[in-house]
């Protein structure tokens, strides 16, 4: 009787490819919305679990494989594999870092950025391109020669170990960057270096947790398969959303679907199903037949659509009255002797979203709001005009909520998302 394959080997990647499904483009937001809900410590435990997700991604499961034969786990001792595994993750989080400290340094700039529809574009563009590659079109491989190179520097010991984990970070770069634009633009908005710096090593170590497993406890890894092949076409729907979420802003049918559609969510999961019952996952675009290819298609765009509608729609909710901002608010109070509110925020910006979807769409708000002047400032993009008001009221991050009596002094201000009954408070206790 044959004896069955250790239980570990195939549990690693399956759980991997499990923990992955989850993934869909809100992980951007995940850090953001952990952090202004539950605080730093929840918001680095979601950085690390969003990085963990993208394990079994084509760009970084095959580099695990190549841990356990530069680190020559089976020649080692236990103690020294784990030694060399925890330089290995320590290399990825010295090339992650350095990227949280850069952005912090260059405050919101880089964030308006991230916000520019040319950007959001490129970015879209690269989703799609990492999804036809998980649908098998085309395959992205570590040259042998670096291979041959990185085993080199292995022998180093845990200097080449620290050396292999930093070269491999560019490498999963292009699976690896879900939860990673949301970490980035806390930073550029709140010009945190601690936080992000400890954010982005939280992220590496989700990366790099499952090299440290391989390489210190020797887990073999299964061959890639029919199973393989199916884990890459789940991420691939999963990166097609991402790039649909990416292009909202531009095209408003990712939003929401056309006039006539239902909007229910049983609708969207409907869509969902139905085209992961066309075959989304388990027919091959690379070698089926021209039907399995075509019921492919259009179970991949169905998929797709569903499940960006699932993520990015919101129902509709009676707006506030916002109007254009104005040079001086505070006169703008003493002339009609009503309180001001001012919103400043940005699309781009995970905290402002939630506070007009959860907070100004409250009816409890809208009703405060009433006799409030409600003003919303867009800084997606900069201009001159809204640099010399963020200037003129101190705002060195978004969101920012500005609250004025009617005399024109400024009472009350948030710089974070607030639920509705602390927003309901604080309005209610401007006269």
């Amino acid at each position: 009787m044959r004896i069955a394959r250790p239980l570990h080997r195939v549990l690693l990647p399956l759980s991997l490819a499990l923990l992955a499904l989850p993934s869909t483009a809100f992980a951007d937001d995940l850090f953001s919305s952990a952090l202004h809900r539950y605080g730093l410590t929840v918001a680095l435990a979601s950085a690390f679990v969003v990085e963990l997700m993208t394990a079994a991604t084509p760009c970084v499961y095959p580099m695990i494989a190549i841990t356990v034969s530069v680190f020559g786990a089976r020649r080692e001792t236990r103690g020294r594999a784990m030694w060399l595994s925890t330089a290995f993750v320590l290399g990825l989080a010295a090339l992650f870092v350095p990227l949280g400290l850069f952005a912090g340094l260059t405050g919101t700039v880089a964030g308006r950025l991230a916000g520019s529809p040319w950007v959001q574009g490129f970015e879209a563009l690269l989703m799609f391109g990492m999804a036809l590659n998980m649908f098998g079109l085309f395959e992205i491989s570590l040259p042998s020669g670096l291979q041959d190179r990185l085993s080199l520097v292995g022998g180093l010991g845990a200097r080449g170990a620290f050396l292999i984990g930093f070269a491999t970070g560019p490498i999963a770069a292009p699976c690896a960057t879900a939860g990673l634009v949301g970490i980035l633009d806390y930073v550029f908005q709140q010009r945190d270096v601690t936080g992000g710096g400890l954010a982005l090593f939280s992220y590496s170590l989700g990366l790099g947790l499952p090299f440290w497993l391989v390489g210190s406890l020797s887990l073999g890894l299964p061959k890639p398969g029919l199973w393989m092949d199916r884990v890459k076409s789940v991420f691939g729907v999963v990166l097609m959303v991402l790039a649909l979420y990416y292009l909202r802003h531009i095209i408003p049918a990712f939003t929401a679907p056309p006039r006539g559609f239902p909007t229910n969510t049983w609708f969207f999961v409907a869509l969902l199903l139905a085209g992961l019952g066309l075959g989304a996952v388990h027919l091959s675009l690379k070698y089926g037949t021209p039907t399995q290819r075509a019921r492919k298609v259009l179970g991949v765009a169905l998929a797709s659509l569903g499940g960006v509608w699932l993520v990015a729609y919101e129902p509709p909710a009676p707006a506030i009255a916002w109007i254009e901002p104005t040079p001086d608010i505070a006169a703008l109070a003493r002339q009609r002797h009503q309180p001001v509110l001012v919103d400043f925020g940005a699309t781009w910006c995970a905290a402002c979203e939630e506070l007009l979807r959860h907070t100004f769409s409250d009816p409890a708000v809208r009703q405060e709001a009433r006799r409030f002047i409600t003003i919303r400032v867009d800084a997606t993009e900069s201009t001159p005009a809204i640099d010399a008001l963020q200037a003129r009221h101190h705002v060195r991050g978004l969101p920012t909520v500005l609250l004025f009596d009617t005399h024109g002094r400024e009472v009350g201000r948030v710089s974070e998302f607030v639920p509705a009954a602390r927003m309901l408070q604080l309005m209610r206790g401007v006269n």
